[in-house]
This record gives C-alpha cells, structure tokens and sequence, in this order.
C-alpha cells in the first residue's frame, strides 16, 4: 500500500527528501497529485512497510509531514 506525505510547502518537502536520503528507507519525490495540490506542490511516497521508519527518521531531522494519505483506488484516504 501506497503513503503520501504532505509537508505544506515544496522547501518543507525538499528538506524531508534530505532526511530520508540518509536513512535506507525507499521513498519517492513526487508531484503532488491533483486532489493534494492544495497541500503541498510535492509530496513523498513510501510502502506502507516504511512508513513507521520514514515517520521516525523525519521527526529525528526535525521535519514532520502536515498530513498523511493513504492511496485507495484512484483517491487518497487522510490518515
């Protein structure tokens, strides 16, 4: 399963993408899609496996995401 995290700005977004390159956890930059726009310009994806590690990583460099979606189908479910 699919995580999106939102963080409310694309600097909040790029220094999150900071932390997690020094952790070995996968993750992806993406634009945000369509129905997130208004929360951000850019989101993270990661595997519901990762999630726990990325959350632990993110708040340990001091950048916790505004929000956090579940992609279910073709919408995203605020978790």
């Amino acid at each position: 399963m699919e995580y999106l995290m939102a963080f409310g700005s694309t600097h909040r977004a790029l220094k999150a993408e900071e932390v997690l390159r020094g952790y070995s956890i996968a993750f992806r930059l993406l634009p945000a899609p369509r129905a997130l726009e208004p929360y951000c310009d850019l989101v993270i994806s990661v595997k519901g496996e990762d999630l726990g590690a990325a959350m632990e990583a993110l708040a340990s460099g001091g950048v916790r995401p505004k929000s956090t979606y579940r992609k279910e189908g073709e919408g995203y479910v605020k978790v």
